[in-house]
């Protein structure tokens, strides 16, 4: 989306970066149009307003939209260390591919619909799965019949859905520590949910 200089400008810190005001009634300023838009960091990318209850801009037609880095990627706000996503709307990268929303730490996780994680799709159109901060892809938990063979792991996103990753995937030291714990009789899943935790 372009930016469009407006009569009124959002006020400036030393860096150049555009700041919201805490005294005005309404966050966002607005364009010719009637478009609101977000404020801009002194690198080009838009920025959500902080203790605000109003976290989106509107649109001319009113609609609630993300806002955009310089390269014109869409982004979620953060709150409560995890991502607020606009009801029936997911943000994109500037390819159309569709963007999972992540926790703090960015890592990724899945929205659910029925009870099933909700695949976002590439800009080809084909899905794709949710990885950790690492890049580490994480399976979900009703699509593991259909990947290789290859070893897997159990455990949990970062809003707690059972996912699975590829032995393969994890670091060495980790892999030989599954390895090890997956070749005792018995095993006590809160070890081995813990040990995963490095992947998050």
């Amino acid at each position: 989306m372009p930016y469009r200089e407006t009569a009124m400008k959002y006020p400036k810190r030393r860096n150049g970066s555009e700041y919201y005001s805490n005294s005005a009634a309404e966050p966002f300023l607005k364009d010719e149009n009637g478009r609101e838009r977000y404020a801009r960091d002194k690198n080009g990318n838009e920025i959500y307003p902080r203790r605000r209850h109003t976290l989106f801009s509107r649109n001319e037609e009113g609609q609630e939209y993300y806002a955009r880095d310089k390269n014109g990627n869409e982004f979620y706000p953060c709150l409560n260390g995890q991502s607020v996503v606009i009801p029936e709307r997911l943000a994109k990268f500037a390819n159309n591919t569709q963007r999972y929303p992540s926790d703090a730490k960015g890592n990724e996780y899945y929205l659910q619909h029925q009870g099933k994680p909700y695949l976002l799709r590439q800009e080809s159109g084909e899905t794709y799965w949710a990885k950790t901060r690492k890049g580490v892809p994480m399976i979900p938990w009703n699509e593991l019949q259909v990947t290789d063979n290859r070893p897997y792991v159990c455990t949990r996103d970062a809003v707690g859905n059972c996912v699975y990753v590829h032995e393969t995937d994890l670091p060495p030291s980790l892999q030989s520590i599954c390895n090890c714990l997956c070749h005792c009789t018995t095993i006590c899943p809160k070890v081995l949910d813990l040990l995963l935790k490095s992947l998050v």
